[in-house]
């Protein structure tokens, strides 16, 4: 459905003068918000609740109806097109996870592409590779039922069957906002993992600025009425704040934020070769969870299949802070 405008694996999303105004309120939901959100690109919507970032992002997919302004995706207006048939080529994923209690885990992963008329071989073989994608052992959950799940298995399966018919785009709305905290940052680290093979375009609201660091490409801070306070890299943002408002989600913990954008594959190994006698840390993680490592073990160096990362590399990494500023941060 959109193949024009194609530079990676997902499409390019416009924005112009989009808006929403319900009827019997004085000011709209969303005032007049343009933006362009780059082909295979994860954009974070940020900001209080109640600002507008998911009536925006449902407003793509026509699940809210426009007042007025343009939607385009790959270059086609979303406006023009038959509301269902748009919605079976985006992926949709919710807090709520929103699984049909009554099918089986491969039946509701399953569910667009049989919408779609995909013969039920090519269906069988999605099912397999999207269990598989998102560690799920096909044997031992395809014919499970969603009350047999845990929350992060449910969240796994609400994020494949989102994948199920290839889409180039899919808006995601606090998909792991229900999960306990160490279940949500492995939903995390799995999705960056997955994104990083995909390159889908990605819109994603969440109220959690660190969320918003850790998976964004680009971030969107909004203001009431889905105003762009800025939008930028998180780099971007966390080194030059527009305003106090942006400043105010930074929060006083900069550098931690920013520990959280470099992976432990980024700076020099202080020692070539893995230490196994050393607390062990995925070559992918980032120096946040670096620095959380040591400090769990009281030790100042970890090691990955990269090598030795010491504490005061971490430090180089991020501008030389000392140990007592990095620790009172992480409380």
């Amino acid at each position: 459905m959109f193949e024009s405008d194609r530079d990676a694996e997902g499409v390019r999303i416009e924005l112009r003068a989009l808006t929403k105004h319900y009827p019997g309120r004085p000011a709209p939901a969303v005032d007049n918000v343009t933006m362009d959100i780059p082909a295979g690109e994860l954009v974070v919507f940020v900001g209080p609740s109640g600002c507008g970032k998911t009536t925006t992002m449902k407003m793509i997919n026509r699940l809210v109806e426009p007042t007025s302004g343009e939607i385009r995706i790959g270059g086609r207006d979303v406006l023009s097109l038959n509301p269902d048939e748009l919605r079976r080529h985006i992926g949709y994923a919710i807090q709520q996870v929103g699984l049909f209690p009554h099918l089986t885990v491969a039946q509701n992963i399953g569910l667009v592409p049989k919408l779609l008329g995909w013969p039920q071989p090519r269906i069988a073989a999605r099912v397999e590779e999207l269990l598989a994608l998102v560690h799920l052992e096909p044997s031992d959950f395809h014919d499970r039922y969603p009350r047999q799940l845990s929350g992060g298995q449910q969240q796994r399966v609400g994020v494949a069957r989102a994948l199920a018919a290839d889409p180039p785009v899919m808006l995601m709305d606090e998909p792991f906002g229900a999960t306990d905290p160490i279940t949500r940052e492995h939903l995390q680290n799995e999705f960056v993992r997955l994104q990083k093979q995909l390159r889908k375009t990605i819109i994603f609201v969440t109220h959690d600025f660190e969320e918003a660091i850790k998976l964004g490409d680009r971030i969107a801070v909004l203001r009431e009425g889905s105003h762009i306070a800025q939008y930028d890299t998180p780099a971007a943002i966390l080194d030059r704040p527009a305003d106090d408002y942006v400043a105010g989600f930074i929060g006083q913990d900069a550098t931690l934020k920013r520990l959280a954008l470099l992976r432990v594959t980024d700076v020099p190994a202080t020692e070539p070769l893995p230490d196994p006698r050393l607390p062990q840390i995925a070559a992918d993680a980032s120096l946040r969870e670096a620095l959380d490592l040591m400090l769990a073990h009281g030790t100042d160096k970890c090691s990955s299949t990269a090598g030795v990362l010491s504490y005061a590399t971490l430090c180089a990494a991020v501008g030389n802070r000392s140990r007592e500023e990095l620790v009172a941060g992480d409380r």
